[in-house]
């Protein structure tokens, strides 16, 4: 790279990073939610509340996940799993589990995904149309709740007067790749969708995350239910955009109080998860696509080739490297303390920036070789199920 284009574009990238760090709700957490010892007090009681999990060869989290919804202190709420044609013994692991609670779980076998619907919402809408609550918690089969998770969450909702409340699970950070990527996702996510303007009714940003999303039947009923967005690819910010789109108010928070049991211990576990997604996320646009990845390379990549060029003697692009490299370390703390982990990650984040650039290109050219898994596959559950058998126990989550 000629060395005068090189410095241009790194100035761009302080330039930037120096403007983003006068934007903090674009990086700071500041929307966090975590169950204290006190839940809110209830001025009247707690309404109806199905809980309907889809879940697909997941017999190996469940006798880890499946207590912790048994436990829940919410007093009236029931339990649907959806069995979405599971080949590992899904359906009797989750009755052999829920058999001592008196039938408070239905687990139902479900029947073979439609044209026009992705398998997950199918499996959902089942749930749905079974179910009572209401309220309706959505939520993934590998993820452990807090005993009053539940409690607290409609309470929240309630005295927020929300008619989506969603969480954004703790995820998994053992082993080198996920402490090294998994932060990263989350900043990303909250970069592109800040939660305190997701909570602001007034703004046009809408978010959700899949594992675990709290809304009112009311609010699904007003915007048709799950068939209104049934193809969608990714169907939390579906759901998340119409409900707020019909003017309810919804909020999305970081919470250790619900968390992912799967884990990431290699690259290519991560780096389908982001694939699987990250083309979609661009509404299949060629456009959006060319300035991602300029935009991430300018942003990430740039400051770091920088360093490489003043080591050959051009010393004056050092300065504008080093802000933006500052700058953008400084804008990751507060995800990596979040984390807990050694604040020196903070420097990683380049590198993780270019891995997702990278991810987000081997998205493009998945959905070149084939357009059909996209739009028309039945979106299955990458099988992890091997590697969270005995990863983790409860004792060591809360």
């Amino acid at each position: 790279m000629n060395s005068y284009i090189a410095f241009y574009i790194v100035t761009v990238s302080a330039i930037v990073w120096l403007v983003l760090l006068f934007i903090p709700k674009r990086w700071r957490i500041s929307e966090r939610w975590d169950i204290t010892d006190e839940l809110p007090v209830m001025i009247r009681p707690l309404p109806t509340l199905s809980v309907i999990i889809p879940a697909r060869n997941e017999s190996s989290s469940l006798p880890i996940t499946m207590p912790s919804w048994l436990k829940q202190s919410y007093p009236d709420s029931e339990i649907i799993l959806i069995d979405d044609e599971s080949s590992d013994g899904t359906a009797e692991c989750a009755r052999e589990i829920s058999a001592p609670a008196n039938g408070k779980v239905q687990v139902l076998d479900g029947s073979p995904t439609p044209s026009g619907w992705s398998g997950k919402l199918w499996a959902l809408e089942q749930g749905v149309r079974i179910s009572s609550g209401e309220w309706l918690l959505f939520t993934d089969a590998d993820i452990y709740h807090n005993p009053h998770l539940w409690q607290g969450l409609v309470a929240k909702a309630i005295a927020e007067q929300r008619e989506l409340v969603s969480l954004m699970v703790l995820l998994d950070t053992r082993g080198f790749w996920a402490q090294f990527l998994i932060p990263a996702f989350v900043y990303f996510f909250h970069f592109l969708y800040p939660f305190t303007e997701v909570k602001n009714i007034r703004s046009g940003t809408s978010a959700a995350a899949g594992g675990c999303i709290l809304v009112s039947r009311k609010a699904l009923n007003a915007i048709g239910g799950i068939a209104s967005y049934c193809e969608a690819w990714i169907d939390d910010i579906a759901l998340a955009v119409r409900v707020k789109r019909a003017g309810m108010p919804i909020s999305l928070s970081l919470t250790k109080s619900a968390v992912s049991i799967r884990p990431y211990f290699k690259l290519h576990e991560i780096w389908n998860m982001v694939a699987r997604n990250a083309f979609a996320q661009l509404h299949y646009s060629w456009f959006l696509l060319l300035g991602t990845v300029i935009g991430l390379f300018i942003l990430f990549v740039s400051p770091v080739v920088g360093i490489g060029i003043s080591a050959t003697g051009k010393t004056a692009i050092m300065v504008p490297s080093g802000i933006a490299l500052v700058s953008m370390s400084f804008t990751y703390l507060p995800t990596i303390r979040f984390f807990n982990l050694n604040k020196v990650r903070i420097f990683s984040l380049p590198v993780a920036g270019f891995l997702y650039q990278a991810m987000t290109v081997s998205s493009a050219i998945n959905f070149i070789l084939n357009r059909r898994e996209w739009r028309g596959s039945r979106r299955k559950k990458d099988k992890q199920n091997e590697s969270v058998k005995n990863n983790m126990s409860a004792n060591n989550i809360f």
